[in-house]
């Protein structure tokens, strides 16, 4: 089954995500990276460093990067519809389902390059042999 294209998806679904991008900036973004990363693991972290690894390559269209913006702002967002402070991993699951609605739309665009990139981040977030 082929990705949704951008084309397809509602005004109402994308403004949703977009909304979120004033909240995005490198610095905050690496700050709540550092202060989250082994407290969630690597399957929170992996949707998380894709979308910041897809922000980065120059093949993906702005508009794409409009949502990926939009999905890191609502990971930097400090106020969830799901808190993580009092449900920890749970917390991080609207998360989850932002990232994995840019995902979803984008999965053509994610390279080898991309995940080798994303596994040595992890790598090294965790300090571990293993993700």
């Amino acid at each position: 089954m082929k990705a949704k294209e951008i084309e397809d998806i509602s005004f109402e679904e994308v403004f949703e995500v977009e909304k979120y991008g004033t909240y995005y900036s490198e610095n905050k973004f690496w700050k709540k990276v550092q202060r989250v990363a082994k407290k969630v693991g690597a399957t929170v972290m992996r949707p998380v460093l894709q979308l910041y690894y897809l922000l980065h390559d120059p093949h993906v269209s702005l508009q794409h990067k409009a949502y990926i913006i939009g999905a890191l702002g609502y990971f930097i967002l400090p106020i969830d519809l799901i808190p993580e402070s009092i449900l920890s991993v749970i917390g991080f699951t609207d998360d989850i389902a932002v990232m994995g609605f840019v995902l979803k739309l984008l999965k053509e665009s994610i390279t080898p390059e991309i995940n080798t990139k994303v596994n040595a981040k992890i790598q090294e977030l965790l300090q571990t042999d293993k993700i």
